[in-house]
């Protein structure tokens, strides 16, 4: 949904709706306000006056990567409330762009380190009142203050929940020799054996990184067209384009394929969930981290609820059941110690403070919406990506 050692791109196609839902109600009581004491000795005690949660008999409705919802994580709390979470699982963002500006409602969507400018920049999200986050100041610095979630004014545009790598995925069992660089996967050998996501973020900065230009995802026009060029083989190749993480490990389950670019270590744990092991490794072009997060559309009608929502997610015990399960990194600072397994092995020195390695490393790889003269914008990427499809 969501690089230590690669470039975690979180990109992929088509819409996929599906519902899910939990509910139950819960009320909350309120401390009550000090007063005078009253002069009769058999005055009554005072009494708290409890307060309705937002969320009471409400729904909610998600969309953005499979698991980041928090959809088992938060039954308990949902029913509790006697509220229903509504899902829809993609990992096609520009789709889901399009949707929320044409008017389409969601309470939630993910905001992932890669489209996060372009979500911002694009005037879907809500901005983040943090004053009503109680956790917030508990997240890592190197997510709570990193520029990513910002606008150019410094406003705040997303939550961080959940961070780590990206590597590939594949199966030990089909898989012998592992590829080293990403441009392998345009040999011969891979031809249908491996699916990536429908957007060129991921190709062709993995592809521009393996040519050597550093300053990706800000490429000349000149470098635009080499990196296309030099990417066409690769998409050729590819079996599939897959509609997401969870799409991609039923692939490699069903024996497919056997490999899938973008990976996410938490489809490890899908796989074993039915049966079947898969692993992961880094391509050679590896960078940096990824995190994803969780922001409010514009076309939410129920931003009192997500607040609430938002706060319980990113709390410590909540926070470390979402990482534990997605195989990730808590945003939590209190949810360290509570984390184990993949969990637990990442370098969390890269958040702890927010540094220029930090910035460096959660860097944004999708390229301006209106870029400084003589760099490709994202629209320029995106009918690049479109001549490559078409061969």
């Amino acid at each position: 949904m969501k690089f230590t050692k690669l470039v975690s791109i979180l990109i992929a196609l088509t819409l996929v709706f599906a519902a899910c839902s939990s509910d139950d109600a819960e009320t909350t009581t309120a401390a009550p306000a000090a007063t005078a004491a009253p002069a009769a000795t058999d005055a009554p005690e005072a009494t708290a006056t409890p307060a309705v949660s937002a969320c009471e008999g409400a729904t909610l409705s998600f969309i953005g990567l499979a698991g980041e919802e928090g959809n088992t994580e938060l039954a308990a709390w949902r029913d509790e409330r006697n509220m229903t979470l509504e899902i829809s699982d993609t990992a096609d963002f520009a789709a889901m762009i399009s949707a929320i500006q044409v008017g389409q409602e969601f309470d939630m969507v993910t905001i992932p380190y890669f489209q996060s400018q372009r979500m911002i920049d694009s005037g879907i999200l809500q901005p983040i009142d943090t004053s009503r986050l109680t956790n917030w100041d508990d997240l890592f610095p190197g997510l709570r203050d990193n520029s990513g979630i910002r606008d150019s004014s410094g406003q705040v545009f997303g939550v961080p929940l959940v961070w780590g790598d990206g590597p590939f995925v594949y199966a030990p069992e089909r898989v012998e020799n592992l590829p080293v660089s990403y441009l392998e996967l345009a040999d011969p050998e891979w031809k249908d054996r491996f699916v990536i996501f429908d957007d060129p973020m991921g190709t062709f900065y993995m592809t521009a990184l393996a040519l050597g230009f550093s300053d990706a995802p800000l490429l000349t026009h000149e470098q635009l067209a080499a990196v296309a060029e030099q990417a066409k083989p690769i998409v050729a190749n590819v079996a599939a384009f897959a509609n997401g993480y969870q799409d991609a490990t039923d692939r490699m389950v069903a024996g497919d394929v056997d490999l899938t670019w973008p990976g996410w270590e938490a489809q490890q744990n899908w796989g074993a969930d039915k049966g079947v092991t898969l692993d992961f490794n880094f391509f050679e072009e590896s960078a940096a981290g990824w995190w994803d997060g969780l922001a409010i559309p514009t076309s939410s009608e129920n931003s009192d609820c997500v607040y609430e929502y938002l706060d319980a997610i990113i709390s410590p015990e909540l926070n470390a059941d979402v990482a534990n399960n997605l195989a990730s990194g808590p945003s939590n600072s209190k949810a360290e110690s509570l984390v184990s397994g993949i969990s637990a092995m990442y370098d969390y020195t890269l958040v702890s403070t927010l540094t220029d390695r930090t910035e460096a490393s959660f860097k944004s790889v999708s390229p301006p919406e209106e870029p400084p003269e003589g760099i490709a914008s994202m629209q320029n990427w995106l009918d690049a990506w479109q001549e490559v499809k078409a061969g």
